[in-house]
């Protein structure tokens, strides 16, 4: 026998269900979860602070050791500051 047109896709409505309950179920993960993200938000803020302090002290740290290695590349050389900055003009 021929199944009707459309037949098939007809949704079924459980009645017996609380849907209230499943709703407020789902809000309050919704808002757990919300809370977690704001949390994670906070500690990825404060983690890139940090990072960008650390970045900026190993900056500082390299710029001391290249300007003692260049310093020490000028004392080897036997030359002067002066005569070496008119060598860079």
């Amino acid at each position: 026998m021929a199944r009707p047109k459309g037949s098939k896709n007809k949704k079924t409505v459980d009645i017996n269900v609380n849907y209230d309950e499943q709703i407020s179920k789902v809000s309050a993960e919704i808002d757990e979860l919300n809370k977690a993200l704001k949390a994670k938000k906070a500690e990825l803020k404060s983690l890139n602070k940090a990072k960008a302090d650390a970045d900026k002290i190993a900056a500082k740290a390299k710029a001391e050791e290249d300007k003692k290695a260049i310093i020490a590349a000028v004392e080897a050389s036997g030359k002067s500051v002066d005569e070496i900055l008119e060598f860079l003009k």
